[in-house]
């Protein structure tokens, strides 16, 4: 067996891993079913949007000047205007999005006025612009709306939407295989009883299914010729293979052997608490992940090193921003040499944001991370974090 008795860095893990990320070529689909998807090209607007000068509410299109001097008391009267046009003195109705009409230059608010027939009392005065949202105000014709590399979300198919881009280039998904290895094992679905539930394929499962195609390949034994079946067949038609269990050191944990056979264990053992054990190999150009078998290492390693291999692997350039800064309630120690991956919780106060970790943070303690809002990372060079330290915390 070989143990792993070097532990390299997370910066050096991270950095091999990054060089074995392929993109795996583009696909081109209607704009609205690619949320999620990471576009190939970079969006460039061929309209000005709005493309006219419209209504930003209900109301009355007026010539400002004409409401100076309107108050409640001494309230300025306009005519309706009997064309499309606006001139002095005249005033036509308008509902939101509407075009401006010409000889306008503001729209009067409904409860600053009353209509009486084809007069109109106004109680308010509005200024030149006022309520009109105009041509190019959001979008203007030659603008980079959207650069290649983005992780596309809900408000980026509406702007889509709104320029006509009735298709988008995007990164194909990759197809990932999911294993959870151990005879202790029993799938939740399939059983209600046993000594453990398989936990671990589905929560790789919903952190891969956002981004990717995963699919749970099922749980192997702890068995050494047919977990080395199971990834061989695996290898055929996925992109990448997540094995969770079997990435330690004891008598039955197989999988640094059976990858290293059949193809190329890179490294094993990364200097990261928790998540320790978790190693990376390649079997005929098929990356593979080997992550411990303890829930949270998993997740504290799917962060720190899966996430980034998956965001390099689908072509991510610019991620949502998800993270938050927070004061720390109390120190956080670590020790220099290791990353640490610390669950935590956020408290709002009168006086900001602050955070504390968890009591509990065992890595089979699973509740730690649904307990808490997030993670913050202590940096190997560093002996922790002191209390009252501003520091950045990555929601979950």
């Amino acid at each position: 067996m070989k143990l792993f008795r070097t532990l390299i860095p997370l910066e050096e893990a991270k950095n091999i891993v990054l060089t074995h990320a392929r993109t795996l070529g583009i696909e081109e689909l209607d704009f609205d079913a690619a949320t999620g998807r990471v576009l190939a090209e970079d969006i460039v607007s061929d309209r000005d949007s709005p493309p006219f000068d419209r209504a930003a509410m209900d109301g009355y299109a007026v010539r400002a000047e004409n409401t100076l001097n309107a108050t409640p008391n001494n309230p300025v009267i306009l005519r309706k205007s009997e064309t499309a046009m606006v001139e002095e003195g005249e005033y036509l109705p308008v509902q939101t999005g509407m075009p401006v009409p010409n000889g306008s230059n503001a729209v009067l608010m409904l409860e600053y006025a009353k209509e009486d027939g084809s007069k109109l009392e106004v109680f308010k005065p509005v200024t030149p612009g006022k309520n009109v949202s105009f041509r190019g105000e959001d979008v203007k014709c030659g603008d980079v709306l959207l650069s290649e590399g983005r992780l596309l979300r809900a408000a980026d198919i509406g702007l889509l939407a709104s320029i006509g881009k009735s298709h988008v280039r995007v990164h194909r998904k990759a197809a990932i295989g999911i294993f959870s290895t151990g005879d202790e094992l029993y799938d939740p679905k399939e059983h209600t009883s046993g000594k453990i539930a398989d936990a671990n394929s589905y929560i790789l499962e919903s952190l891969l299914r956002d981004i990717a195609k995963p699919v749970r390949e099922g749980i192997i034994r702890d068995d050494y010729e047919t977990l080395k079946t199971a990834i061989r067949s695996c290898t055929e038609h996925r992109d990448l293979i997540l094995v969770s269990g079997g990435s330690s050191v004891g008598k039955r944990d197989f999988i640094a052997d059976v990858v290293d056979d059949l193809g190329e264990m890179i490294f094993h053992g990364v200097a990261i608490r928790p998540g320790e054990p978790v190693g990376f190999g390649l079997i005929e150009n098929t990356p593979i992940f080997c992550l411990p078998g303890y829930p949270v290492s998993l997740i504290a390693a799917f962060e720190l090193l899966v996430r980034p291999f998956l965001y390099a692997m689908h072509g991510v350039k610019e991620s949502p921003i998800n993270e938050f800064f927070a004061v720390a309630t109390k120190k956080i120690p670590s020790a220099v040499g290791r990353t640490d991956f610390v669950r935590v919780r956020l408290h709002s106060t009168d006086n900001g944001y602050f955070v504390e970790p968890l009591r509990v943070s065992g890595s089979g303690i699973l509740t730690s991370v649904t307990k808490s809002d997030g993670f913050v990372i202590i940096e190997e060079n560093s002996e922790g974090i002191e209390e009252g330290e501003l520091i950045r915390v990555n929601l979950w």
